[in-house]
């Protein structure tokens, strides 16, 4: 296990707010999506084993043998279909893309970031995903992924046709 010095912190607002106390190369990982789903925690807490030191490079979740080096914060909503009952002819769909692509440069332009959409045309989503090796991540979550992700958000939920607006964090690994 990672060991370092102790520091008392108050949480970021997408954490609760509350104080806790972390390690020093504590990971923001917050994973809403069940109830296995890793929580932001310290890594002592989390079950999380850091390598090649202090800089956070990969990590461990417990004895699973699951290791990552990224993780992605994914936005996403459910968007409606056009007329014909598909996705060729949304105009949600075709707001959520417009939207994508205003925030695109900005994206692209943090650290380490790779960008990508994912959209169904069978279930209807539209997903972004930012992905980052954890230290560049930790950063901007520490930030709570602002301005970025509030702006970004607010103008999602706007768009007519739209629903179940989300946001989650996940490692995301290339295997």
């Amino acid at each position: 296990r990672f060991a370092s010095p102790r520091s008392e912190i108050t949480a970021p607002s997408w954490q609760g707010g509350r104080r806790m106390t972390r390690s020093l190369g504590a990971l923001l990982i917050s994973c809403c999506c069940s109830a296995t789903a890793l929580v932001v925690a310290p890594l002592s807490r989390a079950g999380l084993t850091l390598h090649k030191g202090s800089d956070a490079r990969m990590a461990d979740i417990g004895e699973t043998g699951v290791a990552f080096e990224h993780v992605a914060r994914e936005w996403r909503c459910k968007y409606s279909p056009g007329p014909s009952g598909g996705p060729g002819d949304s105009s949600s769909l075709k707001a959520c893309q417009e939207l994508l692509s205003e925030y695109l440069p900005q994206l692209k332009a943090l650290p380490g970031a790779e960008v990508t959409r994912q959209v169904c045309g069978g279930c209807l989503d539209f997903k972004v995903s930012i992905t980052q090796p954890l230290a560049e991540h930790g950063a901007w979550a520490e930030k709570d992924y602002d301005p970025l992700e509030k702006e970004f958000m607010e103008k999602l939920k706007a768009i007519e046709g739209t629903s179940l607006h989300e946001t989650q964090e996940i490692t995301f690994e290339k295997l």
